[in-house]
């Protein structure tokens, strides 16, 4: 009776200690299961940023009076048009416009409308200054943190405001910029160079992708220097992190003309005329 009653013991022991040996599927399966939710959740929002970005396109091509731009039927990342094909459809003539203040102003509200269109208001937030339209792109659209190559979805992102780019010939100025957060790696020894790397990297995908004369883009960086908005808090240094495209502005023909002319400077025949000197002004990198 004793030997019976040791022997439901053991078994009992034995089925409890294979339960406990098993239990870690359940784990394993909740695990996969929620990574799969986590990927499927990834690629809807992927493929809802490049319907944001098609429908920015199409907006702003009808405000400007010009033909919708026709993408591909399909804008999954898998057959997602490459921006060279986006950019070669381009409802605007290659002789475009250059606009003074007043024209950007206007440029400025339809803008506007066409990213509040498409959702894009977050991403790209606009300011009239004195120098120009200025374009600020929040840095984790374009970006990885520290990193400075472009992701997909700040690649779809340029590639549609490529077609804002060849509606004029403006100039542009792309700028870089960082929060005071400190980094220190192999490639970027510091924001200087990270901030520097994000405005050449920019100035690059412009040139290759949206067919944008090279000669009428430059580049600088200037780390933590010129912030939006206060560093006291996280939402201020999300602000501060982004790069900057800058439409500079024509001074308006009317102010062309008023303004006054220089009166020629006569030198005396003995006095030898000054060595030109290059000026080089030093930009922070971002």
């Amino acid at each position: 009776m004793v030997s019976h009653v040791v022997r439901r013991r053991r078994h009992a022991q034995h089925e409890e200690e294979h339960d406990n040996h098993e239990r870690w599927l359940l784990t394993y399966a909740d695990l996969i299961t929620l990574l799969l939710a986590l990927f499927m959740m990834l690629y809807a929002m992927s493929v809802l940023d490049l319907r944001k970005y098609q429908a920015f396109q199409e907006a702003f091509s009808k405000g400007m009076g010009g033909h919708p731009v026709k993408a591909a039927q399909d804008i999954s990342p898998r057959n997602q048009p490459t921006p060279t094909a986006l950019s070669t459809m381009s409802p605007y003539p290659a002789a475009a416009p250059t606009l003074d203040q007043t024209q950007l102003k206007a440029l400025m509200k339809k803008l506007q409308k066409a990213l509040h269109d498409s959702g894009l208001q977050d991403e790209v937030q606009l300011e009239l200054q004195p120098r120009g339209l200025v374009l600020n792109v929040v840095s984790g659209v374009l970006f990885d943190s520290a990193q400075a190559s472009l992701t997909p979805g700040g690649q779809a992102l340029l590639t549609s405001l490529g077609v804002v780019f060849t509606s004029f010939a403006n100039n542009l100025v792309v700028e870089g910029h960082t929060d005071p957060r400190p980094i220190r790696s192999s490639q970027f020894p510091s924001n200087w160079e990270l901030s520097t790397a994000r405005a050449t990297a920019v100035l690059r995908f412009l040139i290759s992708s949206n067919h944008i004369a090279a000669t009428r883009l430059s580049a600088a960086g200037y780390a933590d220097t010129r912030p939006r908005a206060s560093n006291a808090t996280e939402a201020g240094m999300a602000l501060n992190r982004r790069v900057d495209v800058v439409i500079l502005a024509v001074p308006h023909p009317a102010a062309a003309r008023a303004a006054p002319t220089a009166t020629p400077q006569t030198r005396p025949a003995s006095t030898p005329a000054p060595s030109p000197r290059a000026t080089v002004r030093a930009a922070g990198h971002g």
